[in-house]
């Protein structure tokens, strides 16, 4: 196992993505949808608020000019679970999270699919477009919950 680099927790990107903090950009009531946890600071699942299924991993990392973030276990998580999943980096404003002024607010993202598809470009979003992005993100997996769901009756054994 690798030693850990800095020997802190950088908790930037969960207060930005805390319903205080997103409201900003996608109002309140869509804010309390966008349900996630994450798992050692790093991992985060996105997951439905009233269902609780998980709809995406998204591996994040503070971007310092990197042009690589490997997450090759966080792709081979979301293959088995048959949900999508993203490598964000955030870059940390230089004023606080209005939300939670212990943090500095987000810039922008650079942001990778890494499965299905993955992508081998960065795309650079304004912290509005990624909160939009994951209401999209979300949309799409549910549809895609639902229809397994609405299939019950063909794969139901008795």
């Amino acid at each position: 196992m690798r030693n850990e680099l800095t020997g802190e927790r950088d908790l930037t990107y969960s207060a930005w993505h805390r319903q205080r903090s997103t409201q900003r950009f996608v109002g309140i009531d869509r804010a309390q949808s966008l349900g996630m946890i994450d798992i050692d600071c790093v991992l985060f699942v996105e997951y439905d608020t009233t269902t609780r299924e998980p709809l995406a991993l998204i591996e994040t990392a503070r971007y310092v000019g990197q042009r690589n973030k490997p997450a090759t276990v966080t792709a081979a998580l979301a293959r088995r679970a048959g949900i999508p999943a993203f490598t964000v980096l955030y870059e940390a404003a230089n004023e606080p999270n209005p939300a939670d002024t212990r943090f500095k607010d987000i810039a922008r993202f650079h942001i990778r699919r890494i499965w299905p598809q993955p992508e081998r470009v960065w795309r650079v979003v304004a912290p509005e477009q990624w909160a939009h992005a994951l209401l999209h993100i979300r949309q799409w997996s549910s549809f895609r919950l639902d229809k397994e769901a609405a299939n019950d009756n063909l794969w139901r054994i008795e």
